[in-house]
């Protein structure tokens, strides 16, 4: 029997390194370079290092100088593509998209084929994505994330507090007015884009949150919708399961 080739799959976000070794099964999150190495320094060295990054250029050239030093592997990084594993990208210029987002709709597509999806990455922003039953990626909308909209409104007002609320029907708090309208905010986008796929003929099947906040929001949703772990990772080992271990740029 063949022994499985390792490999690290690194997704990084605004905020956070997201990261998942095979054939170990360890996964963990990591907020600087040498926090990631100290949680792999131990791990089998990975063949292949495929990454995803939103974040700081220069946190992925620290990563890229780490990996290549004691692995003496150089992490490749995900470019957006016009088609992959059965999906048609329609953004017309594909250098605008995030990597991340197009990783995700790979992912979702690992989880539920065949289906039209509504993918919704809940982080720093909340990205909500349109993915066709026949592989039409339609794109969708970019909104500032709940931590994101909180912080605004402290920043950008004299009085207003940066702290947590709960969610109520009828906030009579300050703390929860804000909770309150910035989850409704969030909850009123997504819905928006489940109105705007039935209008278009393309009524959605299944809602897939991930991120920061998709345990808090998934609940909210009178949709049908389950929160899933990591997307953009998903797709990264979609991507080197169906190109058997490469990556095409």
């Amino acid at each position: 029997m063949m022994r499985q080739a390792a490999y690290l799959l690194l997704d990084l976000g605004n905020s956070r390194i997201k990261w998942r070794h095979s054939p170990s099964g360890c996964s963990g999150v990591a907020h600087t370079s040498s926090e990631l190495w100290q949680q792999c320094a131990n791990l089998p060295a990975g063949a292949q290092i495929l990454g995803c990054a939103v974040g700081a250029a220069d946190l992925q050239q620290q990563i890229d100088q780490l990996f290549s030093q004691h692995w003496q592997v150089r992490p490749q990084w995900l470019q957006v593509t016009r088609h992959a594993l059965g999906i048609v990208n329609h953004y017309p210029q594909l250098h605008e998209q995030g990597p991340d987002r197009w990783a995700a709709i790979l992912g979702a597509r690992q989880h539920f084929p065949q289906q039209n999806l509504l993918v919704v990455s809940a982080g720093t922003a909340i990205v909500i994505d349109t993915l066709l039953a026949n592989g039409d990626y339609l794109g969708g909308s970019i909104a500032p994330g709940l931590g994101l909209m909180k912080s605004a409104l402290h920043q950008a007002t004299a009085r207003l507090p940066h702290a947590s609320g709960t969610l109520q029907a009828f906030p009579q708090s300050t703390l929860d007015a804000i909770e309150t309208g910035c989850v409704r905010a969030i909850i009123g986008s997504i819905e928006q884009a489940l109105s705007a796929a039935i209008a278009h003929g393309h009524p959605i099947e299944q809602v897939l949150v991930f991120g920061g906040d998709a345990a808090y929001l998934q609940p909210l949703l009178n949709a049908k919708a389950i929160a899933v772990d990591n997307l953009v990772l998903d797709g990264l080992a979609a991507l080197l399961t169906a190109d058997a271990g490469t990556l095409n740029p």
